[in-house]
């Protein structure tokens, strides 16, 4: 009985501990004109897609109350790789249904997501190979 005590404790502490550090991100976002200023405005998209994990930094200490979307400056990247462009305010729920089944496993485990020079070819080694 007291280590099944123990075991629920522990998974306790798992579950708290991706939504403190993970936040719901979309590839993309459509733009709508506003009728008033004729400006472009940027808006959620009318299917989601998956809904990726981005790490949320241990100095970021802001809450969010709507989305936030991110310009070609400063694109966030999810556990999978991906390019995130819109943060949105949930944190990352690794059961949902739309949540990206590559994140999700990284997620549970507290990954970090690779970095943007992983993803990218290295131009100097390829000349140099030919």
């Amino acid at each position: 009985m007291f280590l099944s005590v123990a075991c629920s404790t522990v998974q306790a502490v798992a579950v708290e501990e991706y939504r403190r550090t993970y936040r719901c991100g979309l590839t993309r976002y459509d733009v709508q004109r506003d009728p008033v200023d004729h400006a472009l405005d940027k808006v959620l998209p009318a299917d989601l897609g998956p809904v990726h994990a981005v790490p949320i930094p241990p100095q970021d200490g802001r809450m969010l109350r709507e989305p936030e979307f991110l310009d070609g400056w400063g694109y966030a990247t999810a556990l999978c790789g991906t390019t995130v462009k819109v943060l949105l305010p949930q944190s990352f729920d690794p059961g949902d249904e739309d949540s990206c089944r590559r994140c999700v496993g990284p997620s549970l485990r507290g990954g970090d997501a690779p970095s943007r020079r992983d993803d990218e070819p290295d131009a100097d080694r390829d000349d140099q190979e030919q």
